[in-house]
């Protein structure tokens, strides 16, 4: 019974994450006057189930090259507030689909964007991840 209860929680939390990041979301364009090659790089890990670090520091309103890469398995990087509020450089728009990053196994992704003050929810929305403990937080000063 507790199994059959798992299984319920997880499938309804995933419709409940499918549903909450087709919302649009329509993140601003960087000018392009931003020197991107002076910008720090802030790397994040995909693995099963854990995003590392599962707390993101970035500093708002400075650029930053944020570098995702997933090691294992099909996974998403989820954060659509976050994605909504921040400006991306306008090469690199296209790869945030709804506030969201697909990534297949051994891809890495750079985006270049200057994040607003917030935290943020990040979240995998890929059924059961979230649930098995593959969420974190984006933290802008």
């Amino acid at each position: 019974m507790r199994l059959r209860t798992l299984i319920l929680v997880g499938a309804a939390y995933g419709l409940l994450s499918s549903c909450a990041s087709t919302r649009a979301i329509t993140p601003q364009a960087v000018e392009q006057s931003v020197d991107w090659d002076t910008a720090a790089q802030t790397e994040v890990l995909l693995t099963s189930f854990e995003f590392t670090p599962r707390v993101i520091e970035l500093e708002a309103g400075t650029p930053v090259r944020l570098l995702i890469t997933n090691q294992q398995d099909g996974h998403d990087f989820t954060a659509p507030d976050f994605f909504a509020a921040a400006r991306i450089a306008s090469g690199d728009l296209e790869r945030v689909a709804n506030g969201q990053v697909n990534l297949r196994e051994g891809e890495s992704i750079a985006l270049r964007l200057i994040p607003e003050a917030g935290r943020y929810d990040v979240v995998c929305t890929r059924t059961g991840h979230a649930l098995l403990g593959m969420r974190g937080e984006i933290v802008v000063r």
